[in-house]
């Protein structure tokens, strides 16, 4: 592992530190590895380590529904105020909010079950693609992320996939199964420029998340290769909608995911 991958999946550990409060709980915003404003799966991953610092015993985060209020700046606190919203045999439903200096930034609502045994269907496997050894590698914070790019047009000019890629974190994590749902969950929202398929050769200005849906059906280690799979659904109105699927490297479908962004255009040779 490169040292500047090191460094970066330290600062990422470090951030995943809360202190308890009265309420909930409260921990540090990096400030140094995505500039002044937070990238959004991080914010998503440290309101998730929130919900699972106290989860129910025996259950595990199956989904959870997040807003982003407000942007959350690096190099400041935060603090989440975690409600239970109902505690039944089967699931635990709760409430978390997070908070920079006094304003609401954040709402997720998330639920917990246990796994049990039932049926077992999954139609989607992992689409043809090149596997992470044949891709080349680049890094994003404690990611290192495979890309290989959306796929070919179809005869009416659309495209299957907007974004795929191959991904995990640059070292091991703990065997903690909360832990690697945080991590998960950070991934979730690395969907790109996947959300504007009519200008994909572009970058990710004017694409901002609104509003954040996973579902976690099962558990998956995101410190091996996994594979994500985004779909473009609409551009309209001036937002976005996009589809995604991660599966592990053994071709297992772990989490579904489903994202509402703003989706400004901008002309190629602009600032950024």
């Amino acid at each position: 592992m490169a040292a500047g991958e090191s460094q970066a999946m330290g600062k990422v550990l470090q951030a995943l530190t809360l202190r308890p409060t009265d309420n909930g709980w409260t921990g540090e915003m990096p400030g140094d590895l995505w500039g002044l404003v937070v990238f959004g799966g991080f914010v998503i991953a440290h309101a998730v380590l929130a919900a699972t610092r106290d989860a129910p015993a025996g259950r595990r985060m199956h989904s959870l529904h997040a807003y982003f209020l407000k942007p959350v700046m690096g190099g400041k606190s935060i603090a989440y105020r975690v409600r239970t919203l109902r505690e039944g045999r089967a699931f635990t439903s709760r409430l978390v909010e997070g908070s920079q200096e006094g304003q609401l930034v954040l709402s997720m609502m998330c639920s917990f079950t246990a796994d049990t045994d039932g049926y077992e269907y999954q139609p989607s496997r992992v689409p043809l693609a090149p596997g992470p050894d044949d891709v080349l590698t680049e890094t994003f914070g404690p990611w290192l992320c495979a890309v290989v790019g959306p796929s070919a047009r179809d005869e009416n000019g659309h495209y299957v996939s907007t974004h795929r890629m191959w991904f995990r974190t640059a070292s091991p994590l703990p065997k903690d199964d909360h832990l690697a749902c945080v991590f998960t969950a950070f991934a979730t929202d690395m969907t790109w420029k996947g959300a504007r398929p009519l200008h994909l050769d572009g970058d990710t200005r004017g694409i901002v998340s609104l509003d954040h849906a996973v579902w976690f059906h099962r558990p998956m280690r995101p410190d091996d290769w996994c594979y994500y799979d985004v779909t473009s659904v609409i551009n309209a109105a001036g937002r976005g909608l996009v589809r995604g699927q991660m599966f592990s490297r053994d071709g297992l479908l772990c989490a579904s995911v489903a994202q509402e962004t703003l989706v400004t255009p901008y002309k190629d040779g602009s600032s950024p």
